[in-house]
């Protein structure tokens, strides 16, 4: 049976036959004795209604006579049957026949009997000299009130049996008809249901080789078992192709953000390392030049401090890790004071701070140590990249229950095709400038993060030697639902 279990179009085509073999054998069956016993019961009757009119015919004779004996061969021709004749005794006394081999012959005693009773009986009997088994019809010969004997009609049952015969080929040949219309049937069948099913086994093997862009093609117009079967397939492939996409995103990203962490911890400890040798082998001898060697470590140091705090928290944000303490915050105060803290850098690099707050602005909900931050980062990027020039920070209360906060310089800029990549980790806009400016390229990510997590948004707008403004907005305590 294992051969069978290797094939789909085995296991159906077997199944099929089986069950129309079955089906067309029991049916065939029916109809063949139904048919058997329906022609060999109108067979009786029509032979019962034959032998009453033989009696009809010569039952006032109580002899044998030539016009009896010409009768009955007359009606045993039209008859196609034989007819004879026995008396009260039980012996035969005459046939339709001309050969008189039965004349003289006895009956059974219980068929006498029954005849002389009045009675009809319907038996098949082998006769001798007759290849073929005959239908005999024997009935009372004469009147109820006088019987004189019995009439005995016999006929060849072999007309039924061709007819039974023919019934059966007819039968069989429906059955071998059935056979091949089955065959072919279930040839489209298996092939309509294998045929997509290898279809999908092929894309599996395809998937399962890293293939992920792998889809199998199906008629849309059809909504069967098969085509759910294979939507749910290509849904399947679809998701993983975007979650290996992702892993490549993510692969990506970990390999850049290992080798932008190395360039930016190689590059201080480099020049560290240098400075601490030269001042171990005793090349660096006067003061002024060990205090400066001093200064220059200090502001690595400080660099890489700066560096690992920023990372530490872009992790916590990433992770949301970080909870913020949230309470009802005045913009105008944090941007005043974070004003104040960077002027004395601002004014290292003679450019000018307006700040445009009006008292009126409503409060926000945040954190204040996070917005300084946020503020700090961008203020502090504007002055990074303008010299001879300003910063203007404008806050105005937005639609929709927001407070915009513009922050906007006439520096640099940044170029129109690294707009969209300043909130990437350790990018930087102008590598050139990194050599005087330097920056961890994790500031613009981590404000991005600490907008979002104030529920706010973040956007920027810049032109090459024009200027760059950063647009934020916060939610204001009465969309919050403060009081």
């Amino acid at each position: 049976m294992k051969w069978i279990n290797q094939s789909l179009f085995r296991r159906l085509l077997i199944s099929y036959l089986f069950i129309f073999i079955l089906g067309f054998g029991i049916i065939g069956i029916v109809i063949s004795t139904s048919s058997k016993d329906y022609l060999t019961d109108q067979k009786r009757q029509e032979m019962l209604q034959q032998a009453g009119s033989i009696n009809g015919a010569i039952y006032h004779s109580e002899v044998v006579t030539p016009e009896v004996l010409l009768t009955i061969e007359q009606l045993g021709e039209f008859s196609n049957s034989n007819i004879w004749l026995f008396d009260d005794s039980g012996q035969i006394v005459a046939t339709s026949s001309r050969q008189d081999i039965f004349v003289g012959e006895p009956i059974s005693d219980d068929l006498l009997k029954e005849i002389m009773d009045g009675q009809n009986r319907i038996q098949v009997m082998d006769i001798e000299g007759e290849e073929r088994p005959m239908l005999s019809v024997i009935v009372p010969w004469g009147s109820n009130e006088q019987i004189h004997g019995g009439i005995i009609l016999h006929s060849p049952i072999a007309g039924i049996n061709s007819t039974i015969r023919n019934i059966r080929e007819i039968v069989q040949w429906a059955i071998i008809g059935g056979l091949i219309i089955v065959t072919i049937l279930v040839s489209y069948l298996s092939w309509s249901i294998s045929k997509p099913l290898k279809k999908v086994e092929e894309a599996t093997n395809e998937i399962a080789l890293g293939n992920y862009s792998k889809r199998v093609e199906h008629d849309n117009q059809f909504s069967d078992e098969i085509s759910e079967l294979i939507k749910s397939f290509n849904r399947m492939a679809e998701k993983l192709n975007t979650i290996e996409n992702e892993r490549g995103t993510l692969e990506k990203r970990r390999n850049d953000f290992i080798a932008n962490i190395s360039h930016e911890l190689r590059t201080p400890l480099t020049a560290m390392k240098g400075f601490l040798e030269a001042l171990q082998d005793g090349l660096v001898k006067d003061t002024e030049s060990q205090q400066k060697y001093y200064a220059i470590m200090y502001r690595e140091t400080e660099y890489l401090n700066h560096l690992v705090n920023d990372l530490m928290d872009l992790i916590k944000l990433e992770r949301q890790d970080i909870s913020l303490d949230l309470y009802c915050v005045h913009l105008q105060e944090i941007i005043r004071k974070v004003a104040l803290n960077l002027q004395p850098s601002i004014e290292s690099r003679n450019n000018d701070i307006i700040i445009d707050a009006p008292d009126n602005i409503p409060p926000v909900i945040g954190d204040s140590i996070r917005l300084e931050q946020i503020f700090k980062n961008i203020i502090h990027n504007a002055n990074k990249f303008t010299e001879n020039g300003s910063i203007t920070i404008k806050l105005e209360e937005h639609c929709k229950d927001n407070v915009c906060v513009k922050i906007s310089d006439n520096g640099i800029g940044i170029p129109s095709y690294d707009v969209k990549r300043i909130w990437e980790r350790f990018f930087k806009v102008d590598r050139v400038r990194q050599k005087k400016e330097r920056g961890t390229g994790l500031g613009l990510a981590i404000v991005k993060e600490l907008v979002q997590l104030h529920h706010g948004e973040i956007t920027v707008e810049s032109e090459l030697g024009v200027g760059t403004t950063f647009t934020i907005f916060f939610p204001t305590q009465r969309k919050k639902g403060y009081e």
